[in-house]
């Protein structure tokens, strides 16, 4: 279908409240490179992009296909600047690794004795937990080929996208990690459903729990640690 500049006006004005709420989950993570209207330009793109490239035979609807371009197309604006150091992927690693190693001990790993083992202290763990926020967004959108050939990433299966590229083996890894997110404790489960599920940003969930922001992002990143290495044992 050809869109007139006219009907691609008009579906940028039904989107933009839309692009503006991506733009704002991701916003507190890069907001010191990147300013919030780079991310709403580059949502817009995504859905100029979206109209381009839809095809009906998917029998995905349009304004899924819509919604997903544009997510997918701030954080591609984000993973193209170089703004995590070796040093930073370092520390985000030792701690994923390190916190891999403990969990094959048969237990989950605390905080003490992750901080023990890498000879650091509380506090830089939870900074290191804060940053897995802001890392996770380049690792989130790496694909997994479904059986079928779709592409399913981590961060779809979380948010329950029902109407994006069913099958039985999404379902099937949906039901797992349902699973390990009844394992966290109940603080990580809310923020989890208030991000994913109900789709607030980092700020807006600051406020409903009562607690500071980076507090929240350092809750968000250890319990995506939690999930990510959940779903690594079930591949392996």
């Amino acid at each position: 279908m050809v869109y007139s500049e006219d009907d691609k006006e008009s579906l940028i004005r039904q989107f933009l409240p839309k692009i503006k709420h991506h733009a704002l989950r991701y916003h507190h993570i890069v907001q010191s490179v990147l300013e919030l209207d780079d991310l709403i330009s580059a949502g817009i793109k995504g859905l100029l992009e979206a109209l381009n490239k839809y095809n009906p035979s998917l029998n995905i609807p349009l304004i899924s296909f819509i919604d997903y371009r544009i997510r997918g197309a701030i954080v591609d604006e984000i993973r193209s600047l170089d703004v995590f150091s070796k040093e930073f992927r370092k520390k985000v690693e030792n701690v994923k690794k390190t916190y891999k190693s403990l969990k094959n001990s048969g237990k989950d790993p605390t905080d003490e004795e992750i901080a023990a083992s890498l000879n650091i202290t509380q506090k830089e763990l939870q900074e290191v937990y804060q940053s897995i926020t802001a890392s996770e967004i380049i690792s989130l959108d790496n694909f997994v080929i479904t059986k079928n050939g779709d592409k399913l990433n981590l961060l779809d299966i979380i948010s329950d996208e029902k109407n994006i590229f069913e099958d039985i083996k999404f379902r099937e890894l949906k039901q797992k990690l349902s699973s390990a997110i009844e394992k966290l404790s109940e603080t990580e489960k809310l923020v989890i459903s208030l991000y994913y599920y109900e789709e607030l940003n980092m700020k807006e969930i600051a406020q409903v729990l009562g607690i500071s922001l980076s507090r929240v992002s350092q809750i968000h990143g250890k319990t995506l640690l939690k999930l990510k290495n959940f779903l690594l044992e079930e591949a392996d």
